[in-house]
């Protein structure tokens, strides 16, 4: 399949463009083409590529070794395929081992140089016509993730829940309300942006300060694990939440 043609396969829907975080698992440049293997792969975190005005679209990640982020502009027409334009990439300046430095050196370039993307799947690629960057759709850790999980010793009739989707949603359950908001793994961490919360009173003083624990633990997770059926979530303060699934 020729790339034009490959770019026609991309959707108009904005729930089939590019939103979520990608892992690159090659590139090709000037230089030659290169796989990830051996080394920290870096990533690519998109949200709102379906949006196609000035700062639409909101780009970070990894590099490998440094963090980086922009904003860009998505377009997408069936006919011509997938645009797309990034602004300026500002990235932090930490050092690391020679070769890290230099796939991170090829992998910022070719996103520079980013004129057109197509997405089939769970493959992303990224091309300038002369470089390609080819993603995967988050790491397997990350892939595991996307289920929907329930908390592991709650009180009450009602589950405490959460569904990570894709794109980075989130939704649950508190046992009282339902939950929904943004979620973000990047080097192995993962973190909850701001929820929304249904405002249902809980009439069990118990299960209302169950909710309330539930909501703070949540705004504190800085890591995860996924185990067989088993979810870890890890506060700053060290503390743990155990989820199960399947929730039936």
């Amino acid at each position: 399949m020729t790339l034009c043609a490959a770019l026609t396969l991309t959707t108009a829907s904005a729930a089939q463009i590019a939103d979520g975080t990608w892992t690159l698992s090659r590139l090709s440049d000037a230089a030659g083409t290169v796989a990830t293997g051996g080394l920290d792969a870096p990533t690519l975190k998109l949200l709102g590529t379906s949006i196609s005005t000035a700062d639409g679209t909101q780009v970070s990640g990894s590099a490998g070794c440094n963090v980086f982020s922009t904003s860009g502009i998505f377009g997408n027409n069936l006919q011509m395929g997938g645009t797309l334009k990034l602004g300026p990439i500002a990235a932090t300046r930490k050092l690391c081992a020679e070769a890290q430095m230099t796939l991170e050196r090829r992998y910022l370039n070719v996103l520079a140089q980013a004129r057109a993307f197509v997405r089939v799947g769970d493959t992303l690629i990224l091309t300038s016509g002369t470089s390609k960057a080819v993603f995967t759709l988050g790491s397997e850790m990350e892939k595991r993730l996307r289920a929907t999980w329930r908390l592991v010793g709650g009180q009450g009739n009602e589950l405490l829940t959460l569904t990570f989707g894709e794109g980075g949603r989130v939704s649950g359950t508190t046992g009282c309300n339902n939950l929904m908001g943004q979620y973000d793994v990047m080097d192995g961490g993962l973190t909850f942006g701001p929820l929304g919360v249904t405002r249902r009173a809980c009439t069990d003083p118990a299960l209302a300060q169950q909710e309330q624990t539930f909501l703070k633990d949540l705004s504190e997770v800085t890591g995860y694990e996924v185990a067989g059926s088993m979810l870890k979530l890890t506060t700053r303060s060290g503390k743990m939440l155990e989820l199960a699934r399947p929730v039936n």
